[in-house]
């Protein structure tokens, strides 16, 4: 038989069996043992010193302390549509997280809290890699779970995993870097490019690995039209810190910008970017892992892949094989491009090119009239959803209408 705790023997004598002397002594005991419990709660859930990773690969942690955990995700009321949404078919709206903390100390609203994840590869220190941030919109105490914490951030692209809540120790320079990164946001709303680009660079100069104030400062190099090689830098910055992204959605964002700006890249610099070229198939991939039904993910895989196809032109037999491979992988992701929207005159268009080749190259071989055939139904597909925004390159045409010809359309 297990021995009765003391306290809960205590608990167990009744008040009234008791002289005055005994009461006194029971009532102080058990004012002890609360203060007791108490000290001992509070001890284990302060001071929980934590080492914060922003990469996967980082030796170098941020000390922060633990303040608590997430025990709840749902989609933010407000909703506006814009233009990201539509192109990139993600709902970017914040997630409104609710997050259990041990007490209301050193949390403020408006104040940026840290997702960490337990990372077992670290094996010196404690707690793990940096997976997100919430920004506290209200902090209040309930009856029955303590005080709690709501606040938005972005966690629907990460994977349910445990997540602690924590504060850095010292994050006056990160934070000064938010603050002007976000002024550089304000001033890009407004227009005023000079004045963000400003913001963005003095973000940099306090964070100079934060890949999020990178990617911004390579979009406004863009606005402005006379920064391309600069934008081409600071996206390149933001690729090599990626894991440091505040979150997977403005990461994915990012991944399929970069794949548009290496694909322009590469056809109109040409020969000189094959570099771009080989860069796009990791940034690719990158991006099927975050999300593998996003359609301009697809339509830029299809397009590289083409691109990749078309440039090898050697007779070896292992790159041969090779070229046969990314013809292989082109139609893969063409497939994946059209179910998700048949109705796109620039995919339609890469389809065309890419089985005209084919066709040309499959002269005289059991697969001529296939490739022919496909050239002919992406053809009509092409002409069916033209916008009249670009153009249709006339040897495109006429490749389309000699097939047609040949397959007996035309008299």
């Amino acid at each position: 038989m297990q021995p009765t705790p003391i306290f809960l023997t205590f608990l167990s004598i009744p008040v009234d069996s008791l002289d005055r002397m005994s009461r006194q002594f029971f009532a102080i005991c058990i004012i002890f043992l609360f203060l007791g419990i108490s000290r001992l709660n509070s001890q284990s859930s302060e001071n929980q010193l934590a080492f914060a990773f922003r990469s996967q690969n980082s030796l170098d942690p941020s000390r922060m302390i633990v303040i608590g955990e997430v025990i709840g995700v749902e989609k933010a009321s407000d909703f506006e549509s814009n233009k990201v949404d539509a192109e990139l078919e993600i709902d970017t709206r914040p997630d409104a997280v609710t997050i259990k903390v041990m007490g209301p100390k050193g949390i403020r609203v408006g104040q940026t809290l840290y997702l960490l994840e337990k990372n077992l590869d670290h094996k010196t220190y404690r707690d793990g890699n940096i997976v997100g941030l919430i920004t506290v919109k209200s902090v209040f105490l309930t009856s029955f779970f303590g005080w709690q914490v709501r606040g938005e951030g972005f966690l629907r692209l990460i994977e349910d995993r445990p997540m602690t809540v924590a504060i850095p120790i010292d994050n006056t320079k990160y934070d000064e870097a938010f603050l002007s990164k976000k002024k550089g946001d304000y001033f890009v709303a407004k227009g005023k490019f000079d004045e963000a680009i400003q913001s963005y660079k003095k973000s940099i100069s306090l964070d100079s690995k934060d890949p999020d104030t990178h990617f911004a400062l390579g979009k406004v190099h863009l606005m402005d039209g006379e920064g391309y090689v600069s934008a081409g830098f600071e996206f390149l910055q933001a690729w090599k810190n990626r894991e440091r992204f505040s979150n997977q959605q403005e990461k994915l964002i990012f991944l399929v910008e970069y794949m548009r700006f290496l694909i322009h890249q590469f056809k109109t610099e040409g020969k000189g970017y094959d570099k771009s070229l080989s860069r796009l198939t990791e940034v690719s991939k990158e991006a099927r892992l975050i999300q593998d039904k996003n359609f301009e993910v697809w339509l830029y895989s299809f397009e590289i892949a083409y691109l990749k196809y078309r440039k090898n032109n050697s007779t070896n037999s292992e790159e041969r094989k090779e070229k046969e491979q990314w013809s292989e992988e082109a139609e893969t992701a063409l497939g994946k491009a059209l179910r998700i929207r048949k109705a796109d005159f620039y995919l339609q268009r890469l389809a065309c090119e890419f089985y005209n080749l084919k066709w040309k190259e499959m002269r005289s071989n059991p697969k001529e009239n296939e490739y022919r055939d496909k050239l002919i139904s992406h053809g009509r597909d092409m002409k069916l959803y033209y916008t009249g925004d670009s153009t249709i390159s006339q040897d495109l045409l006429k490749a389309i209408h000699e097939a047609e010809k040949s397959a007996g359309l035309l008299r």
